[in-house]
This record gives C-alpha cells, sequence and structure tokens, in this order.
C-alpha cells in the first residue's frame, strides 16, 4: 500500500501572517531602541510650550549666566513639599551655568541656615555670593535675575531733575512714573531727585542723570551744570516731548552734533494700525547699529507723541552720534508743532518727509582727570515711552533699560528681559458658552445611542 505524502503546500495567507508579525515585531523593537537612544542623548532637553516661555529663562537671564566667573548659590527656604515649584525654573539656571549652585532648604529642620540670611516667610529665595547676598523680591525668574544682577553689579544712583515740571516717580497714574522706577531697581538703582534750583551741583554719588519730560526749558546756569556733568564722564538719559520749547537744551544737544527739532512725528504706515497704535504713535520697526537697540531687531516699539532729531553729517571732535530708533517711510515731521493743533497734515516744503530718527544715542570725549572715560547720552523725542502706560508696551521696557544699561556701561545686560509670568484666559460670550455647554451635553448622548444601536443590532 502506498503511502501518502505528509507534506502539504504552503498556505500563502499564513506565511503574510507569519511575516507581517515579524515584521510588526522588528518596528516595535526599533522604535524601542530608537526611543532609548534619544532618551539617553537628550535626556536633559526640555520643551517649553507656554506663550510667555514661564519656564524658560530669557536672553538676559542666560546671557547673565553665561558670564558668571565665579560661584553663586542659590538658595530656596521653603516647606519640602513645595520644592517642586520652584524646580522647573531653577534647573535652568543650574543648567545654564556650572557656577550655579541651587540649594532647597526647609527652615523648619535647618533654622540656623534661615536665621542667617533674615528668612522670615516661607517661598524666599535668595542669592549669594561669598558674604553678600540678596533676597528676590519675588521667586520668579524677573525677581531672581534682578537679584543676581544687583549682587553682580552692586548698587548705583539714578538721579532724576526736578523743578521744571518733569514726571513724578512716585505717580502711579497712567501718566505717571512708579514704573520707570521699580525698573531702575530692578537694574540695582537707587533712585533720587535733584533740584538744580536749589543748588546748582550734581551729587557725587549720582551715576545718572535723567531728565523725564520737562515742560519748561531749563536755565542757562542749570544747562551748563549738566553739560559739564557729561563733559567730565557722566550719563545723560533725557526725554524731550514735542510741543516744548527747550531753546537751552536744545543748544546743548546741538553741540554734540545732534538736532533737536520742533516737530511732530506722524507715521501713516499701515503695519502700525494692525497694533492698534495711531499715526500720531509711530510703531518702530527700524533700528541703528548701537548695542543698545542690537537686541530689539525682532520687537517693536512704540512711541506716542514723539519729537524728531537730525544728526550732524559732519563729525566733530571728540564727539560721535548715532540714530538709534527710525520711524517708516510713510512718516512725516509736523514742523512748529504747538499742543493747540487738533488737525496735522503734510505741508510740502515746510514739513521733512521721513524716515524720522526719533532717539538718538553719543559719547562725549572726557575733560577731567580721567581722559579714558567719556561722557554718554540717551535721548528719546517722547517722555510718554516711560509712563506708567506705555512703559510696557511692545518693547518698550527693554528699550529704556538697555539705554540704562549702556550708558553704564554695562553691555552684558543689554538683552530682553524675563516677562512676568502670563495668566491664560479664555473669553466666551453667552452664546458661545450655551453652544460648547450643548455640545458637552450632546456629544456624550450620541456616542451612547450609537452604541445601543450596535448593541442592539448585533443582539
Amino acid at each position: 500500500m502506498a503511502s501518502k505524502d505528509s507534506s502539504r503546500p504552503l498556505n500563502p495567507q499564513r506565511v503574510l501572517a507569519g511575516v507581517n508579525v515579524a515584521v510588526y515585531t522588528l518596528a516595535v523593537i526599533a522604535i524601542i531602541v530608537l526611543v532609548n537612544v534619544l532618551v539617553s542623548r537628550y535626556a536633559d532637553k526640555r520643551w517649553d510650550l507656554t506663550p510667555n516661555q514661564q519656564f524658560s529663562i530669557s536672553p538676559q537671564t542666560a546671557k547673565i549666566l553665561k558670564g558668571l566667573k565665579s560661584g553663586v548659590d542659590i538658595y530656596v527656604f521653603d516647606r519640602q513639599q513645595n520644592f517642586r515649584q520652584q524646580k522647573d525654573l531653577l534647573d535652568n539656571y543650574a543648567a545654564a551655568s556650572h557656577h550655579v549652585h541651587v540649594n532647597y532648604i526647609d527652615p523648619d529642620r535647618d533654622p540656623s541656615r534661615a536665621r542667617q540670611y533674615g528668612i522670615r516667610t516661607y517661598g524666599t529665595v535668595v542669592v549669594a555670593a561669598g558674604d553678600r547676598h540678596y533676597e528676590a523680591q519675588s521667586a520668579t525668574e524677573e525677581g531672581i535675575t534682578n537679584a543676581l544682577i544687583r549682587l553682580l553689579k552692586g548698587q548705583k544712583t539714578a538721579c532724576f531733575i526736578q523743578g521744571q515740571g518733569e514726571g513724578d516717580l512716585e505717580s502711579t497714574d497712567r501718566s505717571g512714573y512708579s514704573n520707570l522706577k521699580k525698573a531702575f531697581e530692578n537694574e540695582g538703582y537707587a533712585t533720587k531727585t535733584v533740584v538744580l534750583l536749589q543748588k546748582l551741583e550734581i551729587p557725587s554719588d549720582c551715576s545718572m542723570l535723567v531728565i523725564a519730560g520737562p515742560r519748561n526749558d531749563y536755565p542757562e546756569p542749570e544747562v551748563d551744570v549738566i553739560k559739564k556733568y557729561v563733559a567730565g564722564g557722566g550719563r545723560l538719559l533725557a526725554m524731550l516731548d514735542p510741543g516744548t520749547e527747550l531753546p537751552n537744551l536744545s543748544k546743548m544737544l546741538a553741540d554734540w552734533n545732534v538736532t533737536v527739532r520742533n516737530d511732530l512725528a506722524i507715521d501713516e504706515n499701515p503695519i502700525g494700525q494692525l497694533y492698534g497704535s495711531s499715526p500720531s504713535m509711530p510703531l518702530i520697526i527700524k533700528y541703528g547699529d548701537s548695542p543698545i537697540v542690537e537686541p530689539m531687531k525682532r520687537v517693536a516699539t512704540l512711541f506716542p507723541l514723539t519729537r524728531s532729531f537730525e544728526i550732524g553729517k559732519e563729525s566733530k571732535s571728540g564727539i560721535t552720534a548715532t540714530s538709534l530708533c527710525e520711524t517708516s517711510p510713510d512718516s512725516f515731521s509736523v514742523t512748529g508743532f504747538n499742543r493747540s493743533m487738533r488737525t496735522v497734515s503734510f505741508r510740502p516744503g515746510k514739513d521733512v518727509k521721513g524716515p524720522l530718527s526719533v532717539a538718538v544715542a553719543g559719547t562725549v570725549a572726557s575733560t577731567g582727570s580721567d581722559s579714558k572715560k567719556e561722557g554718554r547720552f540717551v535721548v528719546f523725542g517722547t517722555s510718554q515711552i516711560a509712563s506708567n502706560v506705555y512703559i510696557n508696551a511692545l518693547g518698550n521696557h527693554d528699550l529704556l533699560m538697555n539705554a540704562v544699561n549702556w550708558l553704564s556701561a554695562e553691555e552684558d545686560l543689554i538683552s530682553i528681559r524675563p516677562k512676568p509670568p502670563e495668566a491664560q484666559r479664555l473669553n466666551l460670550t453667552v452664546r458661545q458658552m450655551t453652544g460648547l455647554a450643548l455640545r458637552m451635553l450632546i456629544v456624550p448622548l450620541v456616542v451612547i445611542f450609537l452604541g445601543v444601536m450596535v448593541w442592539w443590532g448585533r443582539r
């Protein structure tokens, strides 16, 4: 009896299924290997998807940390269960510089260390180096970085001249300068007022003079004191509004190769309208070559009611002057502007077509004993840029403080500063809220209905 052949022909479907299983298995193994390689190589890589980059350090903080030459300790005094709240932020500080050491201390478990730094409340952050330390005003990046700046740079004094209707440093009104005062303090400056009418002398502890929107011109003796101060290596920040006659101050700036125009800059560039600005509030997106505006190339600034300047084409010995901010080609200068004007328009042959320079900076060769220490000045065509209502508009705060840093010869601080965290809000109308509520109710009911129908059909 012939034996039956036990061999069977291969089933193509079974072979294909086996190949698929093998391919899927190899793919899963490859993915697992790839994930492990990526994790091992980029384990410390972090992504911050918040709109304000809340968990990433700003360019200014990164720049400061990169420039550290010696060790800095950051102490977080809080309950142990709360340390995680600060770890995400402070890990960025430690990762940016090996000179930074972060220490988490529970004041209840280490009361002696808490007493050493005068800790009174939980959540306090202290920045220390050697025998010096500063308490951060807040546990945010802004507060911690500002404490680090004060630690590294020491205390300086900005003297605001008063006596001719200048802005009020203490005022919290829209036109006041309380936010400007806080901005100076965050950069490590103490602020005080100086009345030259009482004593024609700049105090010796003044690191910088500030002229903030005078409503009247300074008498010649006061201007001579200011000019002598800058020529001796001093620093001057001036904000001069349009519609105010300033012949004596204008003459001082003319000696420094800067002509102060008695005008109002009008910019009809339609891009400004996208930001909600008006023609009398130029939106600045074009900057010069100064270190002050180097980080501002992709940041817009707002100049509400500004006059313009012209830099002399012929250079003067010992003087340098450069434009910082310019309006668009669609702008023009309303010559002879005064505050009683209600409508303005371009007048051929009288007004000047743009671009217009609305901020300038320059240096003055020192005539003092230290010939290497040059005087520096920065002039803005509006004081409203520093007012409470506009200082935090777009890039205005960074522009002003970069000017302060340049005047102080602290170019390492010139950058884009940390922004306060923003609360993310979803604004809905009553109609939108009703629609959303209905969708949240209807969708689950539809899913349940379809599930019941499928079950009933199979049954």
